[in-house]
Order: structure tokens, then sequence, then C-alpha cells
């Protein structure tokens, strides 16, 4: 099945992305994009997001099994749920950056109501417990985390997942997940107690945003 240029294209800026962010180490993380109903495209096995090109993309089907392909990122099966289950999902990012990491591996309660940024990002955050990574069980129990209407996963002792209707979206929420780990650790290590604006005006907030049309934190 021949590949346009467009996604391929587009995971390759990603994960320059995701370089320049500072959230990538060694050759953690793998990102997929939505190719079509039948297919979408990953990340290969082993690679530096930062350093992709076209030859480190894979094709994957929709409907394939465990290990299908071989070359394809350990972690296959998290996207391959998360694409079944969400058909308004166009991306997936799986990423370990360092805050948002230290947050995975602790207790530390993450507050989404802190900027507007944070209401309109992240909303509400799922968590699942630590599962071993590359699994079909890791894969499914993401998916169902995110249910139908979450966009952001936390996975114990592991990292994070993000998802949206385009890289971009996908790629914002990332970044706002790492600054709001960011916050609230330092906010921890000094002392702090962070307020937040509180549900009311959270959800005053989005339907301000929501019912103008805006697609600022658009799905």
């Amino acid at each position: 099945m021949p590949l346009d240029l467009a996604p391929r294209e587009d995971l390759i800026a990603l994960g320059r992305l995701a370089g320049r962010r500072g959230f990538l180490w060694g050759t953690a993380g793998n990102v997929s994009v939505r190719r079509s109903e039948a297919h979408f495209l990953i990340t290969e096995r082993g690679t530096t997001l930062d350093q992709l090109d076209a030859q480190n993309l894979v094709l994957c089907p929709l409907r394939g099994g465990p290990g299908e392909p071989p070359e394809a990122s350990s972690e296959i099966q998290l996207h391959r749920h998360i694409y079944q289950r969400r058909p308004d999902v166009r991306c997936v990012i799986h990423l370990s950056p360092l805050y948002t990491t230290m947050v995975a591996c602790s207790d530390l309660e993450l507050p989404t109501d802190l900027v507007p940024e944070t209401v309109l990002y992240l909303g509400e955050i799922a968590r699942v417990p630590y599962i071993q990574p590359g699994t079909d069980e890791l894969g499914r129990a993401v998916a169902e985390a995110l249910g139908e209407d979450r966009y952001v996963v936390i996975m114990t002792n592991h990292g994070a997942v993000t998802v949206g209707d385009s890289s971009l979206t996908a790629f914002r929420r990332m970044e706002t997940l790492e600054f709001l780990c960011r916050m609230v650790v330092m906010a921890q290590a000094a002392g702090l107690t962070l307020r937040g604006i509180g549900p009311e005006a959270a959800e005053a907030l989005r339907r301000s945003v929501y019912g103008s049309g805006n697609s600022f934190a658009s799905g």
C-alpha cells in the first residue's frame, strides 16, 4: 500500500519537536498517526525519535495481532487498541519526559485547574497501574482508561500517553502535561501550596472556549 509523504513527515517533525523540548532520552518513546481506516503508521522499534527518517516508520494493520509487524515499536498494541476504541483519535504519543515520569513514579496528585491551558488541554487525567511495557494488557488498560472522552493517561512507573485529532493537538497535551508536572514537583519541593481556579470557573472557561467555536482544545 503506497504511503503519502504527509504522515511520514508528520511523525519525523513530531520526533524533532519532542527532542527540542527536551522530552527524550535514549530510545524511550514512540509516536504514531492514523493512516487510514485500516492502517496506522508508527515509529520503528529501538529508534531515537529526534533522529527519525522515512526508513524508521512502519505501516501497521489496525486489526493485526500482537507483535505484528515485528519491526514496529514494542508498544504497538498500546497504539492499536487506542485507534480501535477511539475513531476520533488521529495521533498517539507515548513519551517519558522527566517531570511527568517523576509524577508517574509517585502518588502526587495533578490538579488540572491551575492555569487555563491545563483546564483546556488536559481535562481529566487518567492513571493506570504498572503493567509490563509492550504487552497487550497494557494496551487494553490504557485504551480503557481513555474511554470515550479522555485524552491523557499516566502509566505508573512508565510515562504518559496523549492523544488528539492531530499530531499538534496530541503534542500540545504532552507539553502541557509536562509543564503541569513540573509545577507540582517544584511547588512541593519549595513547600508551596498551589491554588486552582475551582471547578465552576474551570467549567465556565471550557464553555466559553467551546461555545465560541475555538479549536484550541479540540480532541
